[in-house]
């Protein structure tokens, strides 16, 4: 690394773990673990979750084609999704390829809208969606409201066109 001084990364999302990690130079290294005593080794990510990451690593080593599915899941889904919620007044964000997509109401009353959204698609159709939650105060920027969808490598054809027609059903009523 000649033009670099730090590389960090998360392990939330991908990893299915919490935390991330920073590598560096040691002079950088070494004035993050001098100066930042208390976070840093307050903070290290316990064990049973490093292992987790680890393993989730060694999946994708192993099966590189989960990643390519999961990326075609993603891009398949969300025209599917915005297909479902085209003329209502939910829509649709997130990067094409990536597994994770968020639905925003586009009127007054966002909470309670998606509230209601997430109990009405779990008692119609047996299906549970989530909301994506943040700690408001600790935010520095307000984050909109939004339900968080997630596409899994796991997931069927048939579960995933299941789920898009519930959306698409509730989301007209609205």
């Amino acid at each position: 690394m000649e033009d670099v001084d730090m590389v960090m990364a998360s392990l939330e999302n991908a990893l299915a773990s919490t935390g991330g990690f920073c590598v560096g130079r040691s002079y950088v290294v070494g004035h993050q673990r001098l100066s930042g005593l208390g976070y840093c080794f307050s903070a290290s990510l316990p064990p049973l979750l490093a292992t987790a990451a680890s393993e989730a690593i060694s999946i994708i080593d192993e099966e590189p084609s989960r990643v390519q599915k999961v990326t075609e899941m993603a891009i398949n889904g969300q025209k599917k999704l915005q297909d479902a919620l085209s003329g209502s007044k939910f829509s649709l964000q997130g990067c094409p390829e990536s597994p994770m997509k968020h639905i925003y109401y586009n009127g007054e009353d966002e909470e309670k809208q998606l509230d209601t959204f997430v109990e009405t698609v779990f008692t119609k159709n047996h299906l549970l969606l989530t909301r994506a939650r943040y700690l408001d105060k600790d935010e520095l920027f307000k984050i909109r409201p939004s339900i968080r969808v997630m596409f899994q490598h796991d997931l069927t054809e048939e579960e995933i066109q299941r789920a898009v027609d519930a959306i698409r059903v509730v989301a007209h009523k609205f």
